[in-house]
C-alpha cells in the first residue's frame, strides 16, 4: 500500500470509524460553545480536559479549523492585542452540534474513545523507555530478561484481541 495512504486504514484495513474521525472537529466546536478560543488554546483545553491523555496535535487542530470555517460552523477574527485568530461558533456550528446530540453523540470526545486510545498509547511509550535503555546499555542478561517479558506482553495482548470485546 502506498506510504501516502497508510493513515486512511484501521488495523484491519478498513477505514476508520465516523467518530474517531470526526472527533477533533466535534472536540473544536463543542469548546467554542463555550468561549471563543484560538488554536494553541483549544490544544491545550483538549490536553487539559483529557488529562493528558489526548494531545492533538497543530497538525491536526489547524486543518480541522479550517474544514470548520469553510463549513460556515466557525467563524475567525484577529483582535488589535492579538494576532492570532480567535474562533468562535456560528448559528450553523450551534445547530451541528444539536444534531450531535440528536444522534446520541452527547459524550465529549476528550471522555470517549480517544481519551482511552490516548492511555494506551501512553502506556506504549512507558514502555519504550526502559525498553531503549535496556537495548543500548543493559547487559545480555538484562537483555534477554527485557526481550522475555516483552514477547510474553505481546503473547497477552494478542490473548485479550483473541477473546474479543470486553465488558465497557
Amino acid at each position: 500500500m502506498p506510504k501516502h495512504h497508510r493513515h486512511h486504514r484501521g488495523p484491519h484495513g478498513h477505514g476508520r470509524k465516523r467518530a474517531r474521525r470526526g472527533a477533533v472537529g466535534r472536540s473544536i466546536l463543542t469548546l467554542l460553545a463555550e468561549k471563543p478560543m484560538n488554536g494553541y488554546e483549544l490544544m491545550a483545553e483538549l490536553d487539559e480536559r483529557s488529562g493528558g491523555r489526548w494531545q492533538p496535535s497543530s497538525g491536526s487542530i489547524y486543518p480541522a479549523l479550517k474544514r470548520l470555517e469553510q463549513r460556515g460552523f466557525i467563524s475567525a477574527a484577529t483582535s488589535e492585542d492579538d494576532d492570532k485568530p480567535r474562533y468562535e461558533l456560528t448559528d450553523e456550528g450551534r445547530q451541528r452540534l444539536e444534531a450531535f446530540a440528536a444522534d446520541g453523540e452527547t459524550t465529549p470526545p476528550w471522555e470517549g474513545d480517544v481519551a482511552r486510545h490516548g492511555e494506551i498509547r501512553g502506556a506504549m511509550a512507558e514502555l519504550m523507555g526502559p525498553a531503549r535503555q535496556i537495548g543500548r546499555f543493559g547487559s545480555a542478561d538484562q537483555i534477554t530478561a527485557a526481550t522475555t517479558a516483552i514477547k510474553d506482553t505481546t503473547s497477552k495482548l494478542y490473548q485479550i484481541l483473541a477473546d474479543g470485546p470486553g465488558e465497557e
